[in-house]
């Protein structure tokens, strides 16, 4: 029978020690190192913190690092969105084109098109876009539709404004500024009824509308002035009591449309004191006989 041998502890200690670093480095396996995050991940990354400079710069390096091909088109639209937002609008109607050119296309990046070439002035691409934006998408039409309406009637294309009028909601139809343009593009196609009624809209928003205020003191001047000139036509072919008693009842009728006339006139001539409606109330005035307002007025005209 052998002897057992004794080891001493320090070999022991450095078996040990050995025995665990091979355990160790058995169980680890190898180290797996993580790729660096691509440009696109670092773009929508900055574009979720709102850093849309940093987003462009990002998406930048990816398209570098891309072949033509190999870019999605909704790639190109969305990093076009981003340079749209940070103020390079020669990038992101560029990307915007290469989005095209991939056969890509959405409302958001047609509207982002339009606004661009709103910002250049270039009224035409702009038209083009929302028509080429209205006909395809349906979402958000009113806020195209209504940009559409300006247009138009910009570009004296009543009937076209006229039309698309009609596609918007009752919302936008009340807003002011284009209740001011539908009345223009009345009174340029000669909607008397329309205007009518129109203009009474607009004052009861804006009671020193310029427009409204002119129209309506037009309409009573020449109702009252028309019907003077009637009644007295008629009276003076035929000189009998009767038609005197008629004469009479139709002055009334003639002086109350010239005092509403007046009405109108005299915020207009507070607006604008001057030649350009002092004619009116001279008008008016030499109707109802009064010649000292007659000669005051007439100072006013050259």
């Amino acid at each position: 029978m052998s002897a057992k041998v004794k080891l001493p502890m320090k070999q022991i200690s450095y078996q040990l020690a050995f025995i665990s670093f091979i355990l160790l480095a058995s169980c680890s396996g190898p180290k797996i190192i993580a790729p660096p995050p691509s440009g696109k991940a670092i773009a929508l990354k900055a574009t979720a913190e709102g850093n849309y400079d940093a987003a462009v710069k990002a998406w930048e390096n990816h398209f570098s690092e891309q072949t033509l091909a190999e870019i999605p088109g909704a790639d190109y639209a969305t990093a076009a969105q981003m340079a749209f937002k940070s103020g390079d609008l020669n990038k992101a109607v560029n990307w915007f084109d290469q989005a095209r050119y991939k056969n890509f296309a959405d409302a958001e990046m047609y509207s982002a098109l339009a606004k661009i070439y709103r910002s250049q002035q270039n009224i035409s691409k702009e038209l083009s876009t929302l028509e080429y934006r209205a006909s395809h998408f349906t979402e958000n039409l009113n806020e195209v539709n209504q940009r559409l309406f300006e247009i138009y009637f910009e570009l004296k294309l009543t009937d076209n404004a006229l039309d698309t009028w009609e596609k918007m909601d009752e919302k936008s139809k009340n807003e002011i500024s284009n209740l001011k343009t539908f009345f223009a593009i009345n009174k340029q196609k000669e909607n008397t009824e329309v205007c009518d009624s129109l203009s009474l809209v607009i004052l009861e928003t804006e009671p020193e509308n310029v427009d409204a205020l002119e129209w309506n003191g037009n309409k009573y001047y020449w109702l009252g002035e028309n019907r003077y000139q009637s009644e007295m036509e008629k009276y003076n072919k035929n000189k009998t009591n009767k038609q005197y008693k008629i004469l009479l009842g139709e002055l009334d009728l003639a002086t109350a449309d010239f005092k509403r006339a007046l009405s109108y006139c005299e915020k207009l001539w507070n607006i604008e004191p001057g030649e350009k409606y002092a004619s009116y109330f001279m008008n008016i005035y030499a109707r109802f006989g009064d010649e000292s307002k007659v000669n005051y007025y007439k100072k006013y005209v050259k």
